[in-house]
């Protein structure tokens, strides 16, 4: 049966391989919570994916428990250490979505790894992000029913309430324990993300499994028990941002948010459920909204801010959630740091840091900004709304000047529009993607393990290209976009970058779209080289296509570079070269016929 298949015939659980450290051997409680409210129905994960015949083969080689039956009526999918029941006539599956499971599993484990190395000589309990008991008045009521099925000695051993806002109760788990990390997926569906979190995840001690839909929630009760991960994953079935709510005195380390469409309506909840330096992981689907152009107004509804409709929208996405997470948090004193931000396929993928420091938040002026974008040529000029000098260890705060062009490009004379405003810091931090790597390193070298990751390699490969951006340029150019605006033929990348590199301007590739280019060079030179590459491929030539009144021949009214342009190879574009050719696969190649996002679930 190939991994991501279905079956109706008997088959074995998937082993816990990537678990290596045991589960206690002490039983514990099931509990499965169910909250009363007059919450509308919150949109859920509903995306599952499919592997190579091979992994699958390999993957039952591995298994160490006792093949199971498969209900009648039911198929099976497996997926790295999951294997979950679902309908036969409602077998659900998108491929793509693997990549973002185990994506998240690493990055996960990364976080686990520094948090352990950063707090394991600190004995305080982790810090909370909300209120204390006293303070976190709930403005619904909530009703809590708990149906305990207590295991043998289950008295010794025994989960705490997940809704307890009494932290006199709440015993937290020291970060040195094998398994201390709690991890809350608001929107778990069939709860596979869970289970694959409860399974192959080493410190995981609970995961927090939520649905608004009880049929849901209890597909995930099912999957657990065929997944053996049982004592780990707890079923919640209830409204989302309730349950996060509900955590602010007794927060978890990781929050998980994936939900259809724009995770914008849990963020606040989210926010203020985790431990201080805890982990927020976001999926937003809705790029029509975050990188187009149709819908202008409600990008600033849901991000509070204007699309970039520009090459660089897909990096623009990004910083319009950063900015939305960024500004949730500030309200309770949290300042957030973005860990990881990637742009994939139909979807943004983002890890961010959440710690409470009222003194970062003031920061967070400087670190947004809007936009000038010219329509015409696409210059594009940053304009951050305050600013903070540091001297002699303190920091002044104080008003940004004005850095953007008026309502007309001094380039092309075209129309200049604004975007943002959005989050202007970078958008990944490189101590945690080299924590990655180290972690994909011992996972693709585990011949027990490897097999269950269907896409390892895609992994290094985004994880490898975010990691060398330049952290401190925003938004990146097409040289062929160039190219077309100055209806010339496009250098070559190598012919560029070395223009770049000569003229002293750093450079880049960018993981949001191939061949794209970030550079701190100003978009004036990026004009010039342009010119110099005309004068040498074409003789000077321009192109009969090169209408009167076009951005283009505005451009060119003056033929001639106003800095001198070297087109010699420089090292820096070379190296980046190799990595452009190398073997790593950084861009989804479309899997199946209309794939992409699936239709929200019902029931």
């Amino acid at each position: 049966m190939a991994k991501g298949q279905v079956s109706s015939v008997p088959v074995a659980t998937a082993a816990a391989a990537v678990a290596a450290a045991p589960v206690a051997a002490t039983a514990t409680t099931t509990t499965t919570t169910t909250i009363t409210t007059t919450s509308i129905t919150t949109p859920t994960d509903t995306t599952t994916p499919t592997t190579t015949q091979q992994q699958q083969q390999q993957q039952q080689q591995q298994q160490q428990q006792q093949p199971k039956d498969v209900p009648e009526g039911m198929s099976v999918v497996a997926e790295g250490s999951a294997s979950i029941l679902m309908p036969k006539d409602k077998v659900f599956y998108n491929p793509v979505q693997q990549f973002n499971r185990d994506l998240s599993i690493v990055g996960i484990r990364a976080w686990s790894n520094l948090h352990q190395k950063t707090r394991s000589k600190k004995t305080k309990p982790d810090s909370t992000n909300g209120p204390t008991n006293q303070d976190s008045n709930s403005s619904s009521e909530v009703s809590i029913e708990e149906k305990k099925n207590t295991h043998e000695n289950a008295h010794e051993n025994t989960h705490e309430n997940i809704l307890d806002d009494n932290p006199r109760d709440a015993k937290k788990p020291r970060v040195d324990e094998p398994r201390y990390l709690e991890i809350l997926e608001a929107l778990s569906a069939s709860g596979l993300r869970a289970i694959r979190y409860a399974a192959e995840i080493p410190t995981a001690k609970t995961v927090l499994a939520n649905d608004f839909s009880a049929a849901a929630v209890e597909s995930i009760r099912s999957n657990a028990n065929f997944s053996n991960v049982s004592t780990l994953v707890q079923p919640v079935h209830g409204d989302a941002n309730a349950l996060m709510y509900s955590r602010k005195s007794s927060p978890v380390h990781i929050v998980d948010l994936d939900p259809y469409g724009s995770a914008t309506p849990f963020l606040d909840a989210a926010v203020q459920a985790l431990v201080s330096d805890g982990l927020l992981l976001v999926t937003c689907t809705d790029l029509a909204v975050l990188a187009g152009n149709g819908y202008p107004e409600k990008c600033f509804a849901l991000y509070g801010g204007q699309t970039l409709y520009a090459d660089a929208r897909h990096e623009s996405a990004l910083r319009l959630v950063l900015g939305t997470i960024a500004n949730t948090a500030a309200r309770y004193g949290l300042a957030i740091e973005p860990q990881l931000s990637l742009s994939i396929d139909f979807y943004v993928r983002l890890f961010v840091k959440v710690k409470r420091s009222p003194q970062t938040v003031k920061l967070n002026a400087s670190k947004t900004m809007t936009v000038a974008h010219c329509q015409g040529c696409g210059a594009t000029t940053t304009q951050p709304l305050g600013k903070a000098t540091s001297k002699k260890g303190q920091t002044k705060f104080g008003y940004a000047r004005v850095t953007a062009p008026g309502s007309e490009c001094p380039l092309c004379k075209g129309p200049v529009v604004v975007a943002g405003p959005m989050w202007a810091a970078p958008i990944h931090n490189h101590t945690f993607i080299d924590e990655m790597l180290s972690v994909h390193a011992s996972i693709s070298n585990d011949p027990a393990v490897a097999p269950l990751y269907g896409t390892l390699p895609r992994i290094q490969g985004m994880l490898s290209a975010a990691r060398n951006e330049l952290e401190d340029v925003p938004f990146y150019v097409n040289v062929q976009s160039l190219a077309s605006t100055l209806r010339a033929s496009s250098p070559p990348h190598r012919t560029f970058l070395s223009a770049l590199c000569n003229a002293g301007y750093r450079a880049s590739y960018s993981h949001a779209q191939a061949g794209a280019v970030k550079t701190d060079a100003p978009y004036n030179v990026l004009l010039d080289i342009m010119k110099a590459w005309i004068i040498k491929d074409q003789d000077g030539k321009l192109s009969k296509n090169l209408k009167p009144g076009s951005p283009g021949y505005a451009i060119l009214q003056t033929p001639k570079p106003t800095m001198e342009i070297n087109f010699e190879d420089h090292p820096r574009a070379l190296e980046l070269e190799e990595f452009r050719k190398s073997k790593l696969v950084r861009y989804q190649v479309n899997p199946t016929k209309n794939w992409g996002p699936k239709a929200k679930a019902s029931g």
